[in-house]
């Protein structure tokens, strides 16, 4: 009896790693390697990602902090997050994603199902959460559904992640 519970619980747990629930605002954050209890998410304010980046050097689009972390916030909230090299070794994906993994380490993480590659030193997960479905390439150019969420990562010539981003469809389209 508990080889076969054993078994379906581990079948479980293979479902859903390789699910294709999409992407939802709540896989739109970062943590803190060191303190997991740390994390800057979607749709957090300004002074709550700050309490835990300290203060940020604004631009004209971005908050830059240190250890490697850019944010874009409209109306007072987080839309996008940018982690880079600095960031290796400090900060990660709530999914575990981290500057450095390969292409397919990646794509274990996030799934196969839902993986656009347009060059090897790109891959990108675009989710339509109105309609429930990741986008393809032809549909990625005609969706207009601001709704949607994104993970979007860039590569070095020999393989790494460069740099991860993580967005809504807004501050991917239009920069805001």
């Amino acid at each position: 009896m508990r080889k076969i519970i054993l078994s379906l619980l581990f079948l479980a747990v293979i479902t859903a790693c390789g699910s294709s629930s999409g992407i939802n605002a709540d896989d739109l954050a970062i943590v803190k390697v060191d303190n997991e209890k740390e994390i800057v998410k979607y749709g957090m304010s300004t002074e709550e990602a700050e309490k835990i980046l300290g203060p940020g050097k604004k631009t004209t689009t971005f908050s830059t902090y240190s250890s490697g972390i850019s944010i874009m916030y409209r109306d007072g909230a987080v839309v996008c997050i940018f982690i880079d090299e600095e960031s290796k070794g400090k900060y990660k994906t709530i999914q575990g994603a981290e500057v450095g993994m390969s292409k397919q380490e990646l794509i274990n993480l996030y799934g196969e199902s839902g993986a656009l590659s347009l060059s090897e030193i790109q891959l990108d997960y675009i989710y339509d959460s109105t309609n429930k479905k990741y986008l393809t390439i032809d549909e990625q150019s005609s969706n207009n559904d601001l709704k949607s969420y994104q993970v979007s990562v860039r590569f070095k010539m020999d393989g790494g992640a460069r740099v991860i981003s993580l967005l809504d469809r807004q501050s991917a389209m239009l920069g805001r």
